[in-house]
């Protein structure tokens, strides 16, 4: 045993690169595992942090609807009925200094529900100071410190578009963590300040309430209000974001799965460059379950190291992911504050196992095939080439096989994302299997070409790489696999581009869309000031819109309720088209629109009913059409403003677009909008123009994490071809050798080298195309379908197929300049001695 591991020591010190290789792949596979994790964690965290900070100490709160809660309900609840375990919230958020903060009313004295208010220390907070002093306001000390706000002072803070003075009468210090993160971006003051701020005068947001009997305060509870878990709010986050952590999850792993083919390629590399000590040793007496054990704890060791140092990579690429996930968070779903990124020990023992796992399967074989083989075969390397001959028709069964099962998988699982993508890994692992004999016949096709125009170097070239197919086939199925995921993944967002640009260029038909800067369920935009810009001369028509989110015990509902013409109208693309029944319907028989996400997620089509909490209680309306929709992943409910007025006592408008005049230049109407001193309302006015550029540059931010994924994996698969070209130049030294002493100069033998590496990539990147165009509709009409509910149409580009065959060669030939330089450079004589 001391002999076996002196030797195994003795070979990992001779020959650093073969280490430093297998330490990379795994360190790179597992800091993007780990950095996803960490990032989608860290999210999950932050939003739960704030969510328990604002109701802290209590189970449930009262949902009061659109229009919120009248305080009444409050004094009858604690006075009339005895409740102690409640307190009032008023919450909204507002703009300080050009970042969002909460504005969050609470009762000091109520003994019981919410405890957001910090508990008082001696000296520093004195919650009298909220009743005593007009608009008073207490904030963290940290915020303080890092806005640069003194005590006491006063600030503005910015409600659609209104200024509002605040006074700081003093700061807190957290107590916890849950404080210091939750809180952070958070201004606490009294119920009164709250609702004269947010326009919710005799107005609450919610009440808080600690109960063990939910049922019996709701038997209490007018038709309207609705007693909802906490849990509620955090459990429709995973929901809504359950998909697109799944589905960075699943791109992280690409690059584990790549770092296992470099993996297996380096430790094939090991069993090569050891095959006349271990035939030795077997020869000497040593067993094969001693020689299989060998190689696994040898990869073991390797993998604990490229563990911990994929562990530092990865917490450290979380810190720039997370900007990217909660960027587009923010943009997609709600808006998120995350302060610290945050590593879980269960992210750290998730990537371990995945480490284990990986490291384990990719080794498995190379440690087989050197356990099986015997000793005299082992010396004899024509042998292994021909056994890689030989299974490549073996393999390429099997890999038909495993396309055979990814459609099995397709069919039996119908709704299920995983399936989704245990089908793509089977597809994927299809291609890697037949890569062989794909290599074969495209060396065979691209011979005469290399001859032609390369001449004698470009034919050896290509039989070089044929002749080293045991090593070849294995860094051009990384690059490939690296590769086609450029290729589908930028087919898939090429496609879903051009269905968001012909969708918004049907949905948005009106000149200039105004909006609250914040959207601001109670207040809303001034009426007077709709009716003093529908008066202008330049307006031909306008189109209101109202935003309310429905909640109740099992989750959100989105509602937008429009007050449209008919032309309006047949803006929405109907999934099924439109009859002319359609708009009578939905203006005057309750019935509403669905998008085709919620239609997908709630399993609805037309003719069923979806039943929404009322002011009156809950009414089923009927689905007259599924429309097109790719502003939200979760669905929204679409239906006249005439149909919402009849159900909610509630006259608040969220938005509104304006129809112009022919000849009516847009721009400088928008410039003369933002101008006017009348509109006192801070709005965001944008033209149709404006609109869309920045519903697409919020789309194309959206993806930009996948280009930082992608190139990583990318990174892996390079390593992955240097290893092989390492490998190469160390098995064929001799015959580089008698070419050099045969007449052959260094600069040939570079461009000999080069050529072979750049040969290598060029097949990489032609069978990654068809494989990439695979991924593509599975990514479109699979994954994208079940993680998210839309459709698209499959947009064919050439130039993403262009570019990752460009991409391959330069990634084949700039891992090849290494070896070439080394091998041009080395002493043909010392190559040529033997023993």
């Amino acid at each position: 045993m001391n002999l076996r591991l002196r030797l195994t020591i003795r070979f990992l010190f001779k020959h650093p690169w073969h280490s430093v290789l297998s330490i990379t792949g795994i360190a790179l596979g597992i800091a993007v595992v780990l950095a996803i994790d960490v990032t989608n964690e860290s999210a999950r965290k932050a939003f739960r942090i704030s969510n328990a900070a604002i109701a802290a100490g209590s189970t449930h709160y009262i949902y009061g609807g659109p229009q919120s809660i009248d305080e009444k309900l409050y004094v009858d609840l604690r006075v009339t009925q005895k409740m102690r375990n409640i307190s009032p919230v008023v919450s909204g958020y507002v703009s300080l200094r050009q970042q969002r903060f909460l504005l969050l009313g609470v009762d000091p004295f109520a003994d019981g529900g919410s405890n957001t208010l910090p508990q008082q220390s001696e000296g520093s907070l004195n919650v009298v100071q909220l009743l005593q002093e007009k608009n008073a306001v207490f904030i963290l000390d940290t915020t303080a410190r890092r806005l640069r706000i003194s005590t006491p002072t006063e600030i503005t803070v910015e409600i659609s578009g209104s200024s509002y003075p605040l006074y700081v009468v003093g700061t807190f210090e957290a107590s916890n963590e849950l404080q210091q993160h939750g809180l952070r971006n958070v201004l606490i003051s009294d119920i009164s300040t709250a609702q004269s701020i947010l326009g919710m005068v005799g107005k609450l947001s919610r009440i808080d309430i600690n109960t063990d009997d939910p049922i019996g305060i709701s038997k209490l509870l007018p038709k309207p209000l609705t007693i909802i878990p906490n849990e509620v709010r955090s459990q429709t986050m995973d929901q809504m974001t359950r998909a697109f952590h799944l589905n960075l999850t699943a791109l992280s792993l690409l690059a584990l799965v790549i770092g296992a083919f470099l993996i297996y390629n380096t430790m094939t590399l090991s069993v090569l460059k050891r095959r006349e000590q271990l035939a030795v040793l077997r020869t000497l007496g040593m067993t094969r379950r001693q020689l299989f054990i060998d190689i696994l704890s040898e990869v073991l060791v390797l993998a604990g190291v490229g563990f911990v140092l994929g562990s530092f990579i990865g917490i450290w690429l979380s810190q720039y992911l997370l900007n990217l996930v909660t960027g587009t968070m923010t943009d997609l779903y709600f808006y998120i504050d995350v302060v610290v990124v945050s590593v879980p020990i269960q992210s750290v023992l998730k990537a371990a196992g995945l480490a284990l796992i990986a490291t384990v399967l990719a080794a498995w074989h190379p440690a087989w095939e050197a356990m099986r083989t015997p000793p005299m075969v082992n010396l004899m390397r024509s042998h292994l080439e021909i056994e890689a001959r030989k299974r490549s028709v073996n393999l390429m069964i099997f890999g038909l096989f495993l396309w055979v099962a990814a459609g099995v998988v397709l069919m039996l699982s119908e709704r299920a994302v995983v399936a989704g993508f245990a089908a793509l890994f089977f597809i994927i692992m299809g291609f890697v299997l037949i890569t062989p004999e794909l290599m074969l016949r495209l060396l065979q096709l691209l011979n005469p070409g290399l001859h032609r125009y390369l001449g004698l170097l470009g034919q050896m070239a290509g039989r070089g790489v044929l002749a080293s197919l045991s090593r070849t086939q294995i860094a051009v199925a990384a690059l490939a696999v690296a590769v086609s995921a450029i290729v589908g993944v930028s087919l898939m967002i090429s496609s879903f581009r051009s269905s968001v640009e012909h969708w918004l260029d049907n949905f948005l038909r009106a000149d200039i869309y105004i909006a609250q800067q914040y959207m601001h369920k109670e207040t809303g935009i001034d009426t007077r000031l709709i009716n003093q810009i529908a008066g202008m001369s330049e307006i031909e028509t306008v189109s209101t819109g109202r935003w309310v989110t429905l909640e109740n015990e099992i989750g959100f509902t989105q509602i937008f309720a429009v007050d449209v013409d008919p032309t309006g109208f047949r803006n929405f693309q109907l999934v099924n088209g439109a009859s002319d029944a359609l708009w009578s319907e939905f203006v005057d028989e309750n019935a509403v629109l669905i998008s085709e996400p919620y239609a997908y997620h709630h399993d609805l089509k037309i003719g069923d009913s979806v039943q929404l909490p009322t002011d009156t209680g809950n009414v089923d309306f009927k689905i007259a059409a599924v429309f097109y929709d790719y502003g939200s992943d979760q669905g929204v409910v679409t239906m006249h403003r005439n149909t919402y007025d009849r159900y909610w006592d509630d006259d608040v408008v969220s938005s509104f677009s304006l129809y112009l005049k022919d000849g009516v230049d847009v721009e400088s109407f928008v410039d003369s909008l933002n101008n006017n001193q009348l509109l006192k309302q801070s709005l965001r006015i944008r033209s149709n123009r404006t609109l869309r550029e920045k519903s697409l540059a919020i789309f194309d931010r959206t993806f930009v994490i996948t280009d930082v994924l992608r190139l990583l994996a990318i990174c892996i698969a390079m390593v992955g071809i240097l290893s092989a070209l390492m490998a190469i130049q160390l098995e064929r030294a001799r015959e580089f050798a008698v070419l050099r002493a045969t007449g052959l100069t260094p600069k040939q033998l570079f461009s000999l080298i080069t050529t072979e590496s750049g040969l290598m990539g060029l097949i990489a990147g032609l069978i990654a195309c068809p494989l990439g165009m695979v991924m593509a509709w599975v990514l479109i009409f699979i994954i994208n379908r079940r993680s998210f509910g839309w459709s698209m149409q499959f947009n064919f580009d050439i130039e993403p197929l262009l570019t990752a065959i460009g991409l391959s060669i330069a990634a084949g030939l700039i891992a090849g300049v290494y070896p070439a330089l080394r091998m041009a450079k080395s002493l043909p004589a010392q190559a040529l001695r033997y023993e």
